[in-house]
């Protein structure tokens, strides 16, 4: 993932971080923010105020400009946003990033899961930072690493689309699986995949060639078929092209390939009783491949892919073993993707998980 050009701003990324806090409190009034991460930091490892030119620091300014909420009575710290909360400089530093003294746990997931063993984390000297679950003790490479500003900016955008909103009978803050401004980043990426292949085909003469694109499929065809319904405004919103493939081995559903596919899917089939989501959110194969997973071995090797065909494994989800590019809603995305190969069980696994449609034009 090409990570954006963006030099840090402890001011701007400050600004932000506020701004989220602001909204995350405005239906409490009796709310009342502080200004002492820093303080609290220094409390807890005293030697930082031993560091030359401390307040000079980026990161660490960054830092001093933070708004947060009291601790509960409890002494924990209150959410942020949906999925994470504010920071706080007692789990800054865990066993889990022991072995990475410059990586802290900036904000700390809310999942269902411990705080402290996923969540946002920072890189106090590049400024950059990183989703890390905690699944794995290895973090992403490099180029998985985001400016920690276009991370808050994005946490900030996913207000304004309506993505987080405030839920008035829970009285608690909640995001939803999809907008339909989810939809419309996703058709655009792949406008943009289309028009790239274009600019590639080879023209007739000297003339340039006009590539038409035809209609998108028609809801009413998508429906008897247990499409997610986020794949649906999907497909129902996106033109095709006049083309079959898309990548190698992918091609682009149509209305016989919806037949043939889905057609010939048992209605009793596991993957049309796997909800998901929030809605009726199965699991939808939305650019099929040429050929299904083959079958192999009950097991593999790599002990970090789960058996294709094992009930925890991904066979269930897919219509007929069909291999290509599926929607995997959870309850809280519902544009994530998965892309099981037609080769051996032991890459039948790798596949793209928990990434948005079009990852690269959505990082995050």
């Amino acid at each position: 993932m090409d990570s954006p050009t963006v030099t840090f701003s402890p001011e701007r990324c400050a600004d932000l971080h506020n701004q989220l806090l602001a909204k995350a409190t405005e239906h409490n009034v009796n709310v009342q923010a502080e200004r002492n991460i820093s303080a609290r930091l220094l409390d807890i490892a005293p030697e930082f105020a031993e560091v030359q030119s401390l307040n000079d620091l980026p990161f660490y300014r960054f830092l001093c400009l933070l708004d947060t909420t009291p601790l509960t009575a409890t002494g924990a710290v209150d959410l942020l946003a949906p999925f994470i909360y504010q920071p706080d400089p007692r789990t800054f530093w865990t066993d889990r990033v022991g072995h990475e003294p410059f990586f802290i746990l900036l904000y700390g997931q809310n999942n269902g899961d411990s705080p402290m063993d996923g969540g946002i984390y920072a890189d106090i000297r590049s400024c950059q930072a990183v989703w890390h679950s905690g699944i794995s003790p290895h973090f992403p490479p490099p180029d998985q690493w985001l400016p920690l500003e276009v991370i808050l900016q994005k946490s900030l955008d996913a207000w304004a689309t309506g993505k987080f909103y405030w839920d008035v009978q829970e009285a608690t803050m909640k995001t939803r699986s999809w907008t339909q401004h989810d939809v419309e980043q996703s058709v655009a990426a792949f406008y943009r995949l289309l028009s790239n292949i274009e600019l590639r085909i080879p023209s007739e003469g000297s003339e340039a060639h006009s590539h038409r694109r035809l209609e998108p499929l028609d809801a009413q065809t998508l429906a008897p078929f247990k499409i997610s319904v986020f794949a649906a405004r999907f497909l129902s919103t996106a033109n095709r092209p006049s083309f079959s493939f898309v990548a190698p081995g992918v091609r682009v559903l149509t209305p016989r390939l919806l037949d043939e596919i889905y057609g010939t899917e048992a209605s009793d089939s596991e993957r049309r009783s796997h909800w998901l989501g929030d809605e009726e959110d199965w699991p939808t194969l939305i650019l099929p491949g040429i050929d299904p997973v083959s079958r192999g071995p009950d097991s593999s090797a790599d002990q970090d892919i789960n058996s294709f065909d094992q009930n925890w494994g991904f066979g269930k989800f897919t219509v007929n073993r069909q291999s290509g590019l599926y929607i995997m809603p959870d309850t809280h995305n519902s544009d994530q993707v998965r892309v099981p190969v037609p080769v051996p069980l032991g890459s039948a696994q790798r596949t793209s998980t928990r990434r948005s449609l079009w990852p690269l034009d959505s990082p995050g």
